[in-house]
Order: structure tokens, then C-alpha cells, then sequence
């Protein structure tokens, strides 16, 4: 099941990749929410679980709560139909990258 579920991470990852950061959101900050910075740092524990081992535990919990933080901001997105795309990619992938490394982590 697990590389299943990788397989499937690279393949969000590969469609990801080829989106570029919504123009008109680089300098918003809802709920005083960087969102260039929560992007980098959601991109960046996706491809740790694509390639490298489990995640220690602080890792999995900031993992965790950053995927928690941009789930709550998903709303703010609504009004603009390319970003919605964009940010509801990254929340997939990191939903998905959560529960790989979860399960990685119990063996």
C-alpha cells in the first residue's frame, strides 16, 4: 500500500512542479500567513518523504500543523479559480506525504 501511495506522491509532485506560484498571491499573507514560505516548506516535506526516510517526530508534527494551517486557509482561495487549484494541490500532496510518513514511521 505504501508505495501505492508513493507512486502517487510523485505523481502529484510531477503535476505540482509544473504550476507556477499563483502571481497575484506573493505578497498576501491571510491570517498573517506567509504563503510563498508555507509553500517551500510544504514542497520541501514532500519531497523528504519522496526520498529519504521517516521523519523524526518534531519534523511530523510541524509537518502536521503547517498541512493543518493551510487546510484552514484553503477558503481564502475560493475567489480565485487558479490559486484554489494551486494551494488545493499542495494540501493534497501534503496530506498525502503526512500519511506515508505515518505509516513509514510505525514499522
Amino acid at each position: 500500500m505504501a508505495d501505492e501511495k508513493t507512486d502517487l506522491l510523485a505523481c502529484l509532485w510531477d503535476e505540482f512542479s509544473a504550476m507556477r506560484f499563483p502571481s497575484g498571491w506573493y505578497d498576501q499573507e491571510p491570517e498573517g500567513t506567509c504563503l510563498v514560505t508555507l509553500d517551500t516548506i510544504l514542497t520541501g516535506f514532500a519531497a523528504t518523504v519522496l526520498d529519504g526516510p521517516p521523519l523524526g517526530a518534531r519534523h511530523r508534527e510541524y509537518l502536521r500543523r503547517r498541512t493543518a494551517l493551510l487546510g484552514d486557509l484553503l477558503p481564502t482561495f475560493g475567489v480565485d479559480g487558479y490559486a484554489s487549484r494551486y494551494f488545493v494541490a499542495l494540501y493534497r500532496m501534503a496530506m498525502l506525504a503526512e500519511e506515508i510518513d505515518a505509516e513509514r514511521g510505525v514499522r
